[in-house]
């Protein structure tokens, strides 16, 4: 009985010894399998990053790498190729490079009239010149044409670079900013078609090198693109804004909108006059858009919701860059919730802290103009190889569609009466619609203005938005709608 004990004891103790060497063995292959399983994870993970990382830098970063100026191949290629051409819609060239005394130069037959727009490319670059940095130094002419070059011991010929700009038009606006410092930018509402974009004061492209210490220091800021990157209150013109915030949260009483206008009102601790203090009298709110009547849109801007203006505001890209190739500043709209009774008057009417560029302000009315739905604008037609045959191109693409077709209907019914018996009669013509809103906006203390004008005009099946900005320009009506007709003129007549 004894030695059976034992024997079952010594079984008992194998037993638990084996079942405890199979539990260790069991915890070590978990922690191995667990070990396994982070690896396993953390190889994942960064192999995840890595692809999100690549697929970045082929979207955004490669570009900015590519038409980089330090970019060691893109100076490569300069020793090798004649830098192409740029040329505007209507086949005119704006730039090209000569040669003179065996050296090659870059010349710019139109002169200063599209310097911002089409830039320089010396000492640095700058816009279409800095954009198609790649594509004027790329060479894809046929084998034939670069076998001969070879042979010949001549530099292979960039490809060409096609635009969307007019040179019609980019002429009307220049000589219509003539003298005056600002920008104007005109372009297709349908398809985002840049025909113009003009900034003044400009300077001479072919000359960069020669005058860069003076083009730096300027007080005047030369080189500034103010169409792209000059920022300004939007003043009357933000007016369509607030109009349309008011009618889509009074859809059912805006038509019986009424105000009577003494030439100022008070609100808050503001004394808010009407330009000049012209007494308006009763207004309806067709009228007070016809009239521009401040008093009338700071009452608008009491029954109106902040928060929902702000969020209108933000889908007609305020707060936003304008997704374009050329360096461009963001509009600022800081109105929210939070925000004072008299920094909401102050913003219904285009003041306060708002600030907008004029290509900015071109899409605002493009999106009236298109139907509620704004294009992605653009400078480049395609790019084409010496033969002529195409190597890229652009197609119209939709960036955001943030209003109704039915509401852009009633604006423009609105706008159309600015134009036709209210503040932009000189935008006016017989010859083709147009509708537009003018602006003017305090900029300091002493209350000086520039002159904003914002608009379309179409005829036939051909439609043209213009946004023009004049610094100090003071009436947007007197100042800058003359400039806006004369660019209308110039695409439709």
């Amino acid at each position: 009985m004894s030695i059976l004990r034992h024997k079952n004891q010594k079984n008992n103790i194998q037993d638990k010894t084996t079942e405890r060497i199979s539990k260790i063995k069991k915890k070590k292959k978990k922690r191995a399998n667990r070990q396994i399983l982070q690896i396993t994870y953390i190889f994942v993970v960064s192999f995840l990053a890595l692809i999100a990382y690549i697929a970045h830098f082929v979207a955004v970063d490669s570009k900015n790498v590519i038409t980089n100026a330090h970019n060691r191949r893109l100076q490569s290629m300069a020793e090798k190729v004649v830098r192409g051409k740029i040329i505007s819609s209507d086949g005119k060239v704006l730039a090209q490079t000569l040669t003179e005394n065996g050296s090659e130069i870059r010349d710019y037959p139109y002169g200063r009239m599209f310097a911002h727009v089409v830039g320089y490319n010396d000492k640095g670059k700058s816009g279409l010149e800095s954009v198609c940095n790649f594509d004027l130094l790329k060479s894809d002419a046929n084998l034939m044409t670069q076998i001969t070059s070879s042979l010949k011991g001549e530099k292979s010929i960039g490809d060409n670079v096609y635009t969307t700009l007019n040179t019609k038009v980019q002429k009307a606006a220049y000589y219509a900013l003539q003298g005056q410092k600002g920008a104007v930018v005109a372009m297709d509402p349908e398809t985002g078609k840049i025909y113009a974009m003009v900034s003044k004061p400009d300077y001479r492209p072919a000359y960069v090198k020669e005058n860069w210490t003076e083009l730096n220091t300027s007080k005047n800021s030369l080189l500034l693109n103010r169409a792209t990157q000059g920022l300004y209150p939007p003043g009357s013109t933000f007016k369509v804004v607030t109009a349309l915030e008011y009618m889509r949260e009074h859809k059912n009483t805006y038509k019986n909108f009424k105000y009577h206008c003494t030439g100022y009102t008070t609100v808050g601790t503001l004394k808010i006059h009407c330009y000049g203090g012209e007494a308006h009298g009763t207004v309806n709110l067709e009228q007070a858009i016809e009239k521009s009547c401040n008093c009338a849109f700071v009452h608008m801007s009491e029954e109106i919701n902040k928060g929902k203006l702000a969020s209108l505001a933000g889908d007609l890209m305020y707060n936003s860059k304008v997704p374009i190739n050329l360096l461009a500043n963001s509009s600022r709209f800081v109105l929210d919730k939070k925000s004072g009774t008299n920094e909401m008057a102050h913003t219904s009417i285009g003041q306060g802290q708002t600030l907008i560029t004029p290509l900015e302000n071109a899409m605002v009315m493009s999106a009236i103009a298109n139907d509620g739905v704004v294009m992605q604008p653009y400078l480049v037609e395609n790019v084409k190889n010496i033969d002529g045959g195409v190597i890229k191109e652009t197609k119209a693409s939709k960036l955001s569609e943030p209003l109704e077709a039915s509401e852009c209907e009633t604006l423009k019914k609105m706008l159309r009466k600015v134009v036709t018996k209210g503040t932009g009669t000189r935008a006016y013509s017989s010859h083709y619609n147009v509708y537009g809103k003018t602006g003017s906006a305090e900029y300091n203390s002493a209350k000086d203005s520039h002159a904003w004008f914002i608009g379309c005009a179409e005829r036939g099946g051909k439609k043209i938005v213009v946004s023009v900005l004049v610094e100090g320009g003071d009436s947007g009506g007197r100042v800058a709608a003359p400039i806006a007709d004369k660019v209308f003129h110039a695409f439709l007549d």
